[in-house]
């Protein structure tokens, strides 16, 4: 077999293989660019003869279509010829012609010829219209990047935009006979592979996926080599490089299976076979899945007798549901029933869980442990602690050493918590863990070190929480507790997120979010989904924190749970940030009425001090509902209350009462390791403080949001520090890029301080494009001037920068041939007397306060005027320092910010005068320097359209410029898009 290769010309012989459709011959042409290559078709072989020396390409396309023989004979010469040669074929080359080449071959295969995602979605965009990322993802999933069949049903996505609802297009709705991908995979793919191959790809297609020893249980001789081919010219793909399992190409399968004739013997013939297979190699699940297909109900019951447990507790719940389902009665017994309700539970049906739990416990006043502990967890994680609490007491305990005791005593546990009763939930979980010890069961001790971990919370001990966690984390992982393990990594990463470690958090829950996915557990999803958009929220990511807390609603909706608190608290949160609040409101007051129903402490404080903050206008009832939020809380969850009760008193100036919250919300949160709360109630000490201590309060504040990554509360508090007096350059750098950041996101600014009576006016001189004065935000009218010399003194002045001016120099640009008369000097005092007049109408300020003129000579303040080509050339400055220094985010910041800024020369509008040109020139200059960052930026992170866009931008500007046309070639040929870099 030849050796697998990305450089299309690393060897003496290359064969590109594939099947019909992915472009190889396209491909091939690219590599070769100017190349000379001679070209032949495999149909022509015959006859041929092959000359030239060793610097010549061969090319040999439709490999394929030639006959073994004619090959023979046209490669010897070939080859004796020392040509480097390239084969393209749809099939693999036979042995005996590899075996001749002199060296080994090397292959290049369709990991390299299909298009990535992002090729997907520009190809889908530009040809099709459609710029749907999601649909484009949905695309690239069914074709695995295979070009023709993007193209395919990208054409047909845009004749019918309909195909794209409800949740995206469906394979086996574009796989119908007819359609014209149907056609070509038949025509050009299927019709043409062996018999064999077809019948393996068949299998794979029933199946959902292939490997080399199920192939060889099918009764497949060379298994290994028939299951290979079928990879290499890419009609069955590895989900992980080098893994031995394949899956068909979706839009493959779909074909095959929608417009396969196959006979149903031979599709339960193989359903069986890798059933038995798969239980021979204790892999449950998928037996289960493959006798359910089969329709073979007594081989289900048998499977989910002796495994249901571990299926469920694996993320198999959908497959013992729906398995079960399907079970006639005579094979639903007591045991099986049980494992339904659970399963029905972890699903997300918990009204059909709560129901069946409730056939199996009768009227019985005591129930057995395994049905009392289900039981009270299926109402429990619908949201009702105080029910489950009553399911739960009836559970019947005796000597409590059995794995069942130890579940009940656990679950029971964390419903005291839930309701905030710290001595019982620490007695039932002590009792736990003993009972869990004596029956030696992990998942059993995994449930209790849980409810160790809780009652750590309460007491605020953070080490005892964090190794609680740990050790039930192990525990559920290596018993392969599923549910369990979700659960345990949503509890820490929530003690990760107090501890401001929110990296390190998002870490620990996405695979808590990935394996509820795949199990299908709907109660652990929201929840995991709403542990994550907290930390989605605190990194700066609000759009996706936003949707992950949605779907968290949507699902707690579903389930009828009145957890759905916990995801309304966080979507009000966010409105909050953003300037929300009504919004915030609503969101806060349905999360109090759904904790209030169940008595869930964990989410009516945070409800309680969110819903204070945002009731605008009425200061008595904010007042009120943070008192209440007060003396709910326990725990860690005083430092919440506490903030409320502070901000909210800060609305009414009582500074003192403020500053006693403030301290008192401090200790807690060190009480209990919360840098999150620390952080806030530093904020809130500075908000009612004096400059200097408010300055020592906002740099901690700042150093533990800045250690969590957390960009947009750093971003806040760094804007607060530039408001206090005797800010250094630094800090004013870090609000200006804070301040984009907080724009961007749809964060609410602190509102800008209104004009103070007796101040001069603020003052805003736009000189990119045109000159303009504005006062307080209204342009000067030209009749204000009163005399065009005043203006241009004022212009004059700007384009010196700051720098003094000498006066006799200043009447020579003035007034020119006149500069010698006598009363020039007048002129030029009383066109500073009416540049200084129309800069302060209001005369509050010195007269120098704008303008300062010494005996010789005038210059403008620039640290007292907004000037935008100032504000321009600092941002580039700062923006290309930071690039520099590698810090690529904050450069992209305060570069594009720059780039904003530049919305045409200096001085535009009169762009003949001669005093103007150095800035003019400056300004331009340092334009292209930040479009040139830009393009690198872009390219240095694969977003070659944005590069694209800012390099043609450059060329606009400089249509001669060498390394902006090299850069451009370059860049697009990087992208594929090979026309375009040659006219470019």
């Amino acid at each position: 077999m030849p050796a697998l290769a990305t450089n299309p010309f690393a060897g003496r012989v290359t064969i590109v293989l594939a099947a019909a459709g992915y472009g190889k011959t396209r491909a091939v042409r690219a590599w070769l660019g100017d190349t000379a290559a001679t070209w032949h078709s495999g149909a022509d072989l015959a006859g041929e003869a092959a000359t030239g020396d060793g610097d010549r390409v061969t090319v040999v396309d439709d490999l394929h279509l030639a006959s073994a023989g004619a090959l023979a004979a046209w490669l010897a010469p070939a080859l004796k010829a020392g040509s480097r040669l390239i084969l393209v074929t749809r099939s693999p080359v036979p042995g005996a012609v590899l075996r001749s080449f002199p060296d080994v071959a090397v292959e290049v295969g369709p990991a390299r010829l299909a298009l990535t995602p992002e090729r997907t979605a520009r190809l889908l965009r530009r040809r099709y219209g459609l710029a749907d990322r999601d649909l484009a993802a949905r695309v690239h999933r069914l074709t695995c990047g295979w070009p023709v069949l993007t193209h395919h049903l990208g054409a047909a996505l845009a004749a019918d935009p309909a195909l794209a609802d409800a949740g995206g297009p469906s394979e086996e709705t574009l796989a119908v006979p007819g359609t014209p991908v149907a056609g070509y995979l038949a025509a050009e793919v299927l019709d043409v592979l062996p018999a064999a191959g077809r019948r393996l790809l068949a299998d794979a297609a029933l199946l959902g996926y292939i490997c080399a020893e199920l192939a060889a249980e099918l009764g497949y001789p060379r298994p290994g080599q028939a299951v290979g081919e079928l990879a290499r010219v890419g009609l069955v793909t590895s989900p992980t490089p080098g893994h031995p399992w394949y899956r068909p190409v979706p839009m493959v399968a779909a074909v095959v299976g929608v417009g396969g004739r196959r006979p149903a013997s031979r599709s339960a013939r193989v359903l069986a076979v890798a059933a038995d297979w798969h239980g021979r190699n204790n892999r449950p699940a998928e037996a289960l899945r493959l006798r359910l297909a089969a329709d073979d109900h007594a081989g289900c019951a048998s499977i989910v007798a002796a495994y249901g447990t571990e299926l469920l507790a694996g993320g198999a719940a959908t497959e013992v549901v729906t398995a079960v389902r399907a079970l006639p009665p005579r094979f639903r017994d007591h045991r099986i029933e049980l494992l339904l309700a659970e399963g029905l539970e972890i699903i997300g049906d918990s009204a059909g869980a709560v129901a069946a739990y409730a056939v199996l416990a009768g009227d019985a006043e005591r129930l057995p442990p395994a049905i009392a502990w289900r039981y009270g967890v299926a109402v429990y994680l619908w949201g009702d602690p105080r029910q489950a609490l009553d399911i739960l007491r009836r559970g019947a305990l005796a000597r409590e050493d059995t794995a069942d005791e130890a579940l009940l005593l656990a679950w029971t546990a964390a419903a005291h918590w839930l309701a905030g009763d710290t001595a019982s939930c620490r007695d039932r979980a002590v009792r736990a863990h003993r009972a869990a010890a004596a029956a030696r069961d992990d998942r059993a001790l995994a449930t209790a070190h849980v409810a160790l971990a809780l009652c750590a919370n309460l007491d605020g001990d953070p080490v005892a929480l964090r190794t609680h966690y740990a050790r039930a984390l192990d525990l559920a992982e290596a018993a392969g507790d599923v549910v369990q393990a979700i659960r345990i990594r949503a509890n820490l990463a929530a003690g990760l997120e107090r501890e401001a470690r929110f990296p390190e958090a998002l870490q620990m829950v996405r695979p808590a979010v990935a394996l509820a996915e795949r199990c299908g557990h709907a109660s652990m999803l929201a929840m995991s989904l709403c542990n994550e958009a907290a930390l989605l929220h605190r990194l700066g990511h609000l759009d996706d924190a936003v949707g992950r807390h949605r779907r968290s609603v949507e699902l707690y909706q579903r389930i009828g749970s009145d957890k759905v608190a916990y995801p309304l608290n966080g979507l009000g949160d966010i409105h909050r940030q953003r300037g929300r609040h009504s919004e915030a409101r609503a969101a806060y007051e349905e999360a109090v009425r759904a904790a209030t129903r169940d008595g869930n402490r964990q989410s009516l404080v945070p409800g309680l001090a969110g819903l204070a903050r945002v009731i605008d206008g009425d200061p008595a009832a904010a007042a009120e509902i943070a008192a209440r939020a007060l003396g709910v809380a326990v725990g860690p969850q005083r430092t919440a209350a506490l903030l409320a009760a502070g901000w909210v008193a800060l609305r009414s100036g009582d500074r003192c009462y403020v500053q006693r919250q403030s301290m008192a919300a401090a200790d807690s949160a060190r009480c209990h390791r919360d840098h999150t709360g620390l952080a806030e109630a530093l904020e809130l000490r500075a908000a009612a403080s004096d400059p200097h201590e408010a300055r020592q309060a906002l740099a901690e504040a700042l150093a533990i949001w800045r250690s969590g990554d957390a960009v947009l509360d750093a971003g806040r508090v760094s804007i607060a520090l530039a408001a206090l007096p005797g800010t250094r350059a630094e800090d004013r750098l870090a609000a200006r890029l804070a301040t984009t950041r907080l724009t961007a996101a749809g964060v609410m600014l602190p509102p800008p301080s209104p004009p103070v009576v007796g101040e001069p006016a603020a003052v805003r001189i736009r000189v990119l494009g045109g000159f303009t004065v504005l006062i307080d935000g209204e342009p000067v009218p030209a009749s204000t001037w009163k005399s065009r010399k005043a203006r241009d003194l004022l212009r004059i002045l700007i384009a010196r920068r700051g720098r003094p001016v000498p006066r006799e120099e200043l009447i020579e640009l003035l007034w020119g041939e006149a500069a010698g008369d006598p009363g020039v000097g007048h002129r030029l005092a009383v066109a500073l007397s009416t540049a200084r007049g129309v800069l302060d109408p209001r005369r509050c300020a010195p007269s120098d306060h704008f303008i300062a003129a010494a005996l010789a000579n005038l210059r403008v303040s620039l640290d007292r005027l907004d000037i935008d080509v100032e504000a321009f050339l600092r941002d580039a400055a700062d923006g290309l320092r930071l690039l520099a220094d590698g810090a690529g985010d904050d450069a992209q910041i305060a570069l594009a910010a720059a780039d904003r800024r530049y919305t045409g020369d200096v001085y535009d509008d009169e762009p003949y005068d001669d005093w103007a040109r150095p800035l003019r020139e400056h300004a331009r200059a340092v334009r292209l320097d930040v479009l040139r960052a830009m393009a690198d930026l872009r390219r240095g992170r694969g977003e070659l359209d944005e590069a694209v866009r800012y390099l043609r931008r450059i060329l606009e500007v400089e249509p001669y410029d060498e390394r902006a046309h090299r850069t451009l070639v370059g860049v697009l040929t990087d992208d594929g898009r090979h026309g375009e870099a040659r006219r470019a």
